[in-house]
């Protein structure tokens, strides 16, 4: 995905990993998108700020970060992120996500907290951590309309989770973002859904994690019920794609991906298929 800092044209930049496995060649999962001019952070994984530091970024370049859903290598980032950020002065970020995000924010006030204490002394911070960092929890439906950018959220199939421990409460999303005439939908961590489809329709760009054969094999054996159940296999990525007609796939939240995954996406999806990789660019 080539990515500059370009103002005029939509653009992204990702880390791909997924999960809380340890891996040299990745980072966790994150996405940086610019359009119209404004850019949001989709997750913010394990290794974010350093990431960002790889593409020319600083933590202040981010102000609006959406998380998908609440597992922990979908935020395992954050506390740095904001903790950076506000040492280094941006004026406000804002963490929208599903329910539980409020208390997530807290959390991270926390963390921060000690720093921050001799900070604003020190060097005369002009704002307390619980005034730079707002949380904004969100449900099905407009997350996000500014009259440029539209986001919206579409609940999925990620947990299976009995009513005692919140089935009604913890949701995982997918997310799309309408703006300059372009569509871009963001799966987020889902099984197969018949609604995704028709959300992503004709979109520009589809972000899809996708748990490839090896990556299915490499997590324990209590896991791989999850794996198949609430992760998209190679063939249905590429059935979602084709079914939704989208102009261009984009592999996310990926470990090991083999010729024989994408030789099963493209059985179904004949359109532009790329593979995520940390610091990949698109300008589109």
């Amino acid at each position: 995905m080539p990515l500059r800092r370009c103002r005029k044209r939509p653009a992204s930049c990702s880390w791909a990993a997924g999960g809380p496995i340890a891996r040299a060649d990745r980072a966790g999962i994150a996405t940086l998108l610019t359009l119209a001019g404004k850019t949001y952070l989709i997750d913010a994984g394990e290794g974010v700020v350093h990431q960002l530091g790889k593409a020319g970024l600083q933590a202040t370049d981010v102000s609006t970060v959406l998380l998908t859903h609440l597992h922990d290598d979908h935020y395992a980032g954050l506390p740095a992120l904001a903790s950076f950020a506000y040492t280094l002065r941006l004026p406000k970020m804002t963490v929208f996500g599903p329910q539980g995000t409020n208390a997530l924010g807290e959390g991270v006030v926390a963390v921060m907290m000690p720093s921050a204490r001799i900070r604003m002394v020190e060097n005369h911070l002009p704002r307390s951590p619980k005034d730079f960092l707002a949380t904004q929890e969100f449900a099905a439906g407009v997350v996000l309309d500014d009259g440029t950018v539209r986001i919206t959220a579409l609940p999925n199939t990620h947990f299976n989770l009995p009513p005692s421990a919140g089935r009604n409460r913890d949701q995982s999303y997918s997310l799309k973002f309408e703006g300059q005439g372009r569509t871009i939908v963001f799966t987020g961590d889902t099984g197969p859904t018949a609604e995704l489809s028709d959300f992503a329709k004709g979109a520009d760009i589809l972000v899809a994690e996708m748990a490839s054969l090896e990556d299915r094999a490499a997590v324990p054996p209590m896991v791989r019920s999850h794996m198949d159940m609430e992760h998209l296999s190679p063939l249905e990525v590429g059935k979602l794609a084709a079914a939704a007609n989208v102009k261009m796939l984009v592999l996310s939240h990926v470990g090991v991906v083999s010729d024989a995954d994408l030789a099963v996406v493209r059985s179904s999806y004949s359109g532009k298929v790329v593979l995520g990789s940390d610091l990949a660019r698109l300008t589109f």
